[in-house]
C-alpha cells in the first residue's frame, strides 16, 4: 500500500513579527494525533506557487477596487516570477476572471475590466479558488481573499468550506475590511453581531491553512499587507514525513509543529492543523 508524504510549509515568527531564517531539521518536531513523526525532506527554498487571488467585486468595493487591483498586481510582482497566477472576482455570482498565467499583462487587462455590482458570495468563492489552486501544476498552493463584507450569498455553508478547506493542501490569506465589531453590551455576550461573525470566519478558514487573516482599517493598507504576504510564501520552511499511521481511512488527522524551546522560546509558529488521510476505494 502506498503511503504519501504528508508536506507542512511553516512560518516562523520572531516576538518583533519578523521572520525566522537559518533553521535546521532538527530544530522542529512534528506531530500526527499526538504521536512523534520522523522528518524526511525539509527545506527553506522559494518554490513557484499555484496561486489564486479572490477579489471582491460586489457593490460595497466600488471606492476601494482601484486600490485593490494596484494591490493585487503588486503581489503578483513581489511574488516567484514563475508563480501561476488566477484571478477570481466575485459578488452574488462567482467568475474565474483570468484562468493561470505567469503574464501580468494578462493579469492586468482582467482587473481592468472587472466590473463592481451585486452581493457577496464569500463562501462559494473562497471553496471554487481552493479546489482550483489544489488542481494547479506547481508544488506550493496558496490563495489571497480581499473582501469588504460578510457572506450574503453563498450556496456553501461556513462549515463545508472549512471541511473543504482541511481536506485540501492550500494557504489561505484572508484580508478584511469589515465593518468595527461593537462594544459588548449587557446582553452581548449571548449572541455574535455581523462584523464579529465575519471577523471570526475569515479567521478560522485562514487559521485552519496556517495562513492568516488580517483586518486592515483603511484601504490604503493593502499594499503593505500583500507584500508581506509575498515575502512570507518565498520564506517558508516546508517539513515532510511518512505518517507512522498507515491506515487508508479518510480520517482527520491533527498536525503539531513545535520548535526545539531552547533555540526559540518567544517564536511563533504557523502551519496548517491537519489533514485528511486517503481512503482504500471499497469493492
Amino acid at each position: 500500500m502506498s503511503v504519501d508524504l504528508i508536506v507542512v510549509h511553516t512560518t516562523v515568527l520572531d516576538k518583533n513579527g519578523k521572520f525566522v531564517s537559518g533553521l535546521k531539521k532538527e530544530n522542529f518536531k512534528i506531530f500526527e494525533d499526538g504521536v512523534a513523526q520522523n522528518v524526511t525532506s525539509f527545506s527553506q527554498e522559494d518554490v513557484p506557487i499555484s496561486m489564486g487571488i479572490i477579489i471582491d467585486t460586489s457593490g460595497s468595493m466600488r471606492n476601494k477596487i482601484d486600490l485593490v487591483n494596484k494591490a493585487a498586481l503588486a503581489f503578483i510582482r513581489a511574488s516567484n516570477p514563475e508563480d501561476q497566477v488566477f484571478l477570481v472576482g466575485f459578488n452574488d455570482q462567482v467568475e474565474l476572471l483570468e484562468d493561470y498565467t505567469s503574464d501580468i499583462d494578462t493579469i492586468t487587462d482582467a482587473l481592468d475590466n472587472t466590473i463592481v455590482t451585486g452581493g457577496t458570495a464569500l463562501y462559494d468563492a473562497i471553496y471554487l479558488g481552493v479546489q482550483k489552486a489544489q488542481n494547479g501544476i506547481k508544488p506550493k498552493k496558496a490563495i489571497v481573499v480581499i473582501t469588504d463584507g460578510e457572506d450574503r450569498d453563498s450556496y456553501y455553508k461556513l462549515d463545508e468550506l472549512v471541511a473543504k478547506v482541511q481536506e485540501s493542501d492550500v494557504q489561505i490569506y484572508c484580508v478584511g475590511f469589515l465593518n468595527p465589531v461593537p462594544e459588548k453590551g449587557l446582553f452581548g455576550h449571548w449572541s455574535k453581531s455581523v462584523p464579529e461573525k465575519a471577523h471570526d470566519a475569515l479567521l478560522r478558514i485562514s487559521d485552519e491553512t496556517g495562513g492568516k487573516a488580517y483586518y486592515p482599517q483603511k484601504i490604503v493598507e493593502i499594499g503593505t499587507i500583500v507584500a508581506e504576504i509575498a515575502h512570507e510564501l518565498r520564506n517558508q520552511y516546508s517539513i515532510g514525513y511518512y505518517s507512522t499511521n498507515t491506515a487508508k481511512d479518510g480520517t482527520y488527522r491533527k498536525i503539531r509543529v513545535s520548535l526545539d524551546p531552547t533555540l526559540a522560546a518567544s517564536d511563533h509558529v504557523r502551519y496548517r492543523r491537519g489533514y485528511f488521510a486517503g481512503k482504500t476505494p471499497t469493492e
